[in-house]
């Protein structure tokens, strides 16, 4: 009885060692496959996968919290929830200012660019007189032209409605992840090859990365579980067609 009682004190004094472990990964509620979904109030995707997969090995336990994109960046700021996916440094930047944010290791590879119907292929910027993007999105290399109004920006927050609004020539193109496209119109059962990637045409090649404020220490796990792992990760961005 005396060993078992000093037991039951042991896991009472270690509880609240536990529940430190509990942490709150800010993610994005819209649809983004093959990075991210969200499905009847679960998380899903790449993203998952790949945190989920963090967090086994490194004994965290994460709860997953989808926003919209803008009320994800605030709560991530007023400390709301721990950690940020995806993130990126250069974005909100004003916003961020003040605020001392890790940044992890490159987490998953992206680019962003211009899709639009084959007739229009090769055509070049001048072509584009009406952009859509998705709600919270910056087509960086085309900002000066959307500031200068060459080129006007619709902005719409389902990537479905963007598709068909450049589909039925209400906008000129869109300016979205090929990969996300090319999922999301195998979802709507529409040819692979309605609209494409226009590769001649400025785009960024770049990283989605996991952030924090408050937990540099996790963000540096993080980065050690990138790098050690590198065959998981690899095989997980090829499940995922990335």
């Amino acid at each position: 009885m005396k060993r078992l009682f000093i037991l039951l004190c042991l896991s009472l004094y270690a509880w609240p060692v536990l529940a430190q472990e509990e942490l709150r990964v800010g993610v994005e509620l819209q649809p983004y496959q093959p990075y991210s979904d969200v499905q009847n109030g679960e998380y899903r995707g790449y993203a998952r996968d790949l945190l989920d997969a963090f967090a086994e090995e490194y004994g965290y336990h994460f709860v997953y919290t989808p926003l919209p994109v803008r009320r994800l960046l605030s709560d991530f700021l007023s400390g709301r929830v721990d950690l940020k996916f995806p993130d990126h440094p250069q974005w909100n930047a004003n916003q961020k200012a003040g605020h001392d944010i890790h940044y992890s290791q490159p987490a998953a590879p992206y680019i962003d660019g211009i899709l639009l119907k084959p007739n229009y292929l090769g055509l070049g910027k001048g072509h584009i007189r009406l952009l859509g993007t998705q709600n919270g999105f910056t087509p960086w290399p085309y900002l000066a032209d959307v500031r200068s109004g060459r080129i006007r920006l619709i902005q719409a927050n389902q990537i479905d409605s963007l598709l068909r609004m450049a589909v039925s020539d209400r906008v000129d193109a869109v300016y979205l992840n090929p990969q996300v496209v090319a999922h999301q119109l195998r979802k709507m059962r529409l040819p692979a090859d309605i609209l494409v990637f226009d590769p001649e045409l400025d785009h960024v090649r770049d990283h989605y990365y996991l952030s924090s404020i408050n937990h540099p220490q996790v963000i540096a796990a993080f980065d050690r579980f990138l790098q050690e792992r590198a065959e998981l990760v690899a095989a997980l961005r090829l499940r995922h067609g990335l």
